[in-house]
C-alpha cells in the first residue's frame, strides 16, 4: 500500500479502509485524544470506519493522553498501538504535546508488528501561524514513515467557548 500524506483524510479514509480484506477480518484501531472535543473528532473517524467495514469488524481502544501519566494506562496504550491497523491521534494542539505522548510513541514505534497501516492525525488548527507551525505535523510524518503507515492529516478549528466575566 503506498504511503499517503493528505490534508483531508475523509475521502482517502474510505478508500484506504475499503481496500482491506473483509471476510472475518477485524481492524484494530487505537485512538489517542486530549479533550472532549478531540474525542468527538476521533469518534467521527471511527464511525466512518465502522460504516465501511461493519461494526463487528472494528475493535477500538481509546486513550486519553492525560491518563498516560499512569504506568498501567501507558502500557495498555503501547500494547494496543503495537497491534493496531490504524492509529488515530486527535489533539487540540498543532505544535507540541505533553511528554507522555512522546513516551507512548517511542515505546510502540520500534515494536509495531502490523504493516501496512494508517496513522490518522486530527490536529487543532492554530489561529495564528508562526515560525514553529507544522512541528507536530513533521514529527507525525516521521513516525508514519518509520512505522510504514499511511499518514492522513486533517486540521480542525476548535469550537470557541464564549466566556462571561461576572463583576
Amino acid at each position: 500500500m503506498p504511503r499517503r500524506n493528505e490534508t483531508n483524510p475523509t475521502g482517502s479514509l474510505e478508500k484506504l479502509v475499503s481496500g482491506l480484506p473483509t471476510a472475518e477480518y477485524t481492524m484494530n484501531v487505537t485512538v489517542i485524544y486530549d479533550s472532549a472535543q478531540t474525542h468527538k473528532w476521533a469518534g467521527e473517524v471511527y464511525q466512518k470506519v465502522e460504516k465501511v467495514l461493519g461494526a463487528k469488524s472494528v475493535r477500538g481502544s481509546w486513550w486519553n493522553i492525560a491518563d498516560m501519566l499512569q504506568p498501567g494506562v501507558l502500557a495498555g496504550a503501547v500494547s494496543t498501538a503495537i497491534h493496531s491497523d490504524m492509529i488515530v491521534i486527535a489533539v487540540s494542539a498543532s505544535e507540541g504535546l505533553p511528554l507522555p505522548f512522546y513516551f507512548w510513541v517511542n515505546a510502540w514505534l520500534p515494536h509495531r508488528l502490523q504493516a501496512p497501516g494508517a496513522l490518522v492525525a486530527l490536529l487543532g488548527s492554530p489561529l495564528l501561524h508562526h515560525s514553529e507551525s507544522g512541528r507536530l505535523r513533521r514529527y507525525l510524518r516521521a513516525v508514519a514513515r518509520r512505522s510504514r503507515m499511511d499518514l492522513l492529516v486533517s486540521e480542525h478549528q476548535e469550537e470557541l467557548v464564549a466566556r462571561t466575566v461576572l463583576p
